[in-house]
């Protein structure tokens, strides 16, 4: 199967029309993260009326000034005109710019509170919702969808008073001038922005669809680049073109699409309002031919100026109108986040319980990631504080979701997982992953310096904490060999260091914070043998008073563990020390040999086996 495939589903799922109803239902629950913020709101409105109001002046004192002129040619009140028209225009700007920029200021805050509550929800998720959800489509969420919804509040309060109160000053000056011309000129206006609405609620969708397939698209050039090592050793440069070249040709025939209906509908509302203009001046010359002239030159100006500025707001509303569609289609992709359950959160009565000991009891616990399909069961054993636990078994086989289950980032489905007596559900989540370190195979650093990374979970640690536990780690050679040692930059996912170093690194990271209870989810699979038997050494020393979880697949890593775990379809099939299950000859014994079948005895001695 093309590994494409899964891009072009999602394109060609996209709908490419939304219920314009419910896009209103969602905006208003959009909406109400700015009723914090409605000083605000009733500012833009008052500013948004003074603004109207000096909208309809200059045009009014302009026509004073072609009637004086074209009429008995008295110019005693031209001067005083002129000011005022330049002082309306200074005013509207003013107003103009508080609006614009209350508009936006309102939005960032806005914006702010919903990215930060996007945030936060992230933060809630369990395991099990990253196990599902891509993190190219989180970002696509948190960017994209919320810039959407950030277009949208910036202009919907300006747009719609502006298109409100300048429709309401215009009319309301017309219509004291002239009733009959007043109706002409209303004629045109409610398809002008008929057509305009069309557009762009015909299109946004369109362009919506467009900027999602661009989002989808960038994740899949993401992985295309993060493994183009796999796609070049497995030749498969053509396929993955071909994947983005059908992906693309679905992007180019929506913007055609979209094309073809802004060709028809943008010239449509044109003509409506040149029709309503050439309308305005063939009734307002009759007037004026009339055996009692009713209206002067300066008032057919007037109207056909007041007509072109009414299309303006017009245009404005339905270019907004457009933008509700995405916005809100936006707002539903980073509320479907928000709202996704949490399912491992601190329950009632949860508190701060320190590990006094780190005594480790499964009781009869099961789990399963999808219902029916069991994972883990029927597992009973008991870590004694201090203990160190390994753990085997095939890929699988159910071990790193036992370890998991320890600092609840999964919840069992059912039996109890206990710390010092006391169901981990009781602790605080806080409380209870602060005191357990955890190592993993997927090693992850970020982008900072080696003295950050190491400190990440015990910020305020000192330096001198920080090389005791790059020394346990047997990093702290390498790092006394940079130029800047420990304000030594990373790069992004520590790709400036061999797997063995960013290992070691974490170890060093799980060890600062000085848990009560340590898991080493096969953290040594990436250091050689010398190394693994230094940082095993250093362990020893480490691991005294802590209770600690071991998993590997290499039997060298595990030799000194007090107790070894084997796993077997999410079972416990065998349990107890190295010599027991070796006498057993079972399930463990079968591994042993495996492993060390092609050594001499004398060379397994030496390693350490009896």
């Amino acid at each position: 199967m093309s590994v494409a495939k899964p891009v072009l589903e999602y394109v060609n799922a996209i709908k490419t029309k939304l219920e314009f109803r419910s896009a209103l239902s969602t905006a208003g629950e959009m909406l109400r993260y700015q009723k914090k913020y409605i000083h605000f709101l009733i500012a833009i409105v008052l500013v948004s009326i003074l603004r109207s109001y000096l909208f309809t002046q200059e045009p009014l004192y302009t026509a004073q000034i072609i009637d004086q002129i074209s009429g008995a040619g008295y110019y005693d009140s031209l001067q005083n005109l002129l000011l005022k028209i330049v002082l309306s225009l200074i005013g509207w700007g003013v107003t103009n710019f508080l609006c614009v920029y209350l508009c936006g200021y309102t939005a960032q805050l806005t914006i702010r509170d919903m990215r930060t509550r996007y945030y936060d929800a992230l933060q809630e998720k369990s395991f099990g919702f990253y196990d599902t959800v891509g993190v190219g489509d989180l970002i696509s969420r948190a960017t994209m969808d919320i810039q959407m919804v950030d277009m949208f509040l910036r202009t919907w309060l300006n747009v719609l008073c502006n298109a409100i109160f300048t429709i309401i000053a215009t009319f309301t000056v017309m219509f004291s001038m002239n009733l009959s011309l007043s109706l002409v000129s209303l004629v045109t206006i409610p398809l002008v922005f008929y057509l305009q609405s069309t557009l762009f609620i015909s299109t946004m969708p369109m362009f919506r669809k467009m900027q999602l397939i661009m989002g989808r698209l960038g994740s899949y050039i993401q992985q295309d680049i993060i493994g183009m090592k796999n796609v070049r050793i497995f030749r498969q440069e053509r396929e993955m073109e071909e994947g983005f070249k059908q992906a693309e040709e679905i992007y180019v025939e929506t913007a055609i699409e979209a094309g073809k209906i802004q060709s028809l509908y943008t010239p449509s509302a044109e003509a409506a309002l040149q029709l309503g203009i050439a309308a305005i001046y063939v009734w307002g010359v009759h007037l004026i031919l009339a055996p009692v002239p009713v209206l002067t030159i300066g008032n057919i100006i007037l109207f056909t100026r007041f007509m072109m500025r009414q299309t303006m707001p017009l245009r404005d509303l339905s270019q907004m109108t457009g933008g509700l569609i995405n916005s809100t289609a936006g707002y539903e992709r980073v509320k479907e986040i928000i709202d996704a359950p949490v399912d491992v959160a601190d329950h009632p009565g949860a508190r701060e319980i320190k590990i006094a000991t780190g005594e480790v009891e499964f009781r009869n616990v099961n789990f399963e990631y999808v219902k029916g399909r069991g994972v883990l069961k029927n597992i009973n054993f008991v870590a004694k504080p201090g203990e160190k636990i390994a753990l085997l078994g095939a890929t699988g086989s159910g071990k790193t979701t036992l370890t998991y289950l320890i600092p609840r980032f999964y919840d069992v489905s059912s039996g109890t997982v206990l710390i010092d007596g006391v169901d981990i559900r009781e602790y605080k989540l806080s409380s209870l992953r602060k005191q357990i370190g955890l190592v993993l195979q997927d090693v992850f650093l970020f982008v900072g310096t080696i003295r950050e990374n190491i400190a990440f979970g015990k910020p305020k640690a000192s330096m001198a904490e920080v090389v005791s536990a790059a020394k346990f780690a047997h990093i702290d050679e390498f790092i006394d060999s940079l130029p800047d040692r420990y304000e030594s930059i990373i790069g992004e996912r520590g790709i400036t260091l061999s797997g063995g170093q960013k290992q070691r690194m974490t170890i060093a990271r799980a060890l600062l914070a000085n848990p009560k209870i340590l898991i080493l989810d096969d953290s040594l699979s990436f250091v050689d043998a010398r190394t693994e038997r230094d940082i095993q050494q250093a362990l020893e020393e480490a691991e005294k008073n802590r209770t600690t979880f071991i998993i590997a697949q290499r039997l060298s890593t595990i030799k000194n563990a007090d107790r070894i775990m084997v796993l077997e379809n999410g079972e416990i099939a065998e349990f107890g020390t190295h010599y027991e299950l070796m006498a057993r000859g079972s399930i463990y014994k079968r591994i042993y040999e495996t492993q060390f079948l092609d050594k001499a005895p004398e060379e397994i001695l030496r390693e350490g086996w009896k």
